[in-house]
């Protein structure tokens, strides 16, 4: 499916803009760049992190672990297909 020109730039711009932290610590979600995200790090075994717009997750045992995974993924690496 392919994108117009303004969606690709509104999409570079919410990575962008999901580079810094947020007042809890988060970093916008790398796929789409939105900040709704819910965190599961309550359960022993297991948690995640989910963005709520896109639906892209990480998974792991330790809370602390995987803020430092979501924070720490590119949010830069994505390609722009310009339309002639």
């Amino acid at each position: 499916m392919e994108q117009t020109i303004s969606k690709q730039v509104n999409l570079a711009q919410a990575i962008f803009t999901g580079i810094s932290l947020d007042k809890d610590g988060y970093c916008g979600c790398p796929k789409c760049g939105c900040r709704e995200l819910l965190h599961d790090g309550s359960t022993l075994d297991n948690g995640y992190i989910l963005c709520l717009n896109c639906h892209y997750s990480i998974n792991g045992n330790d809370p602390y672990e995987m803020v430092s995974r979501w924070n720490l993924i590119n949010r830069e690496s994505f390609q722009l297909k310009i339309l002639f």
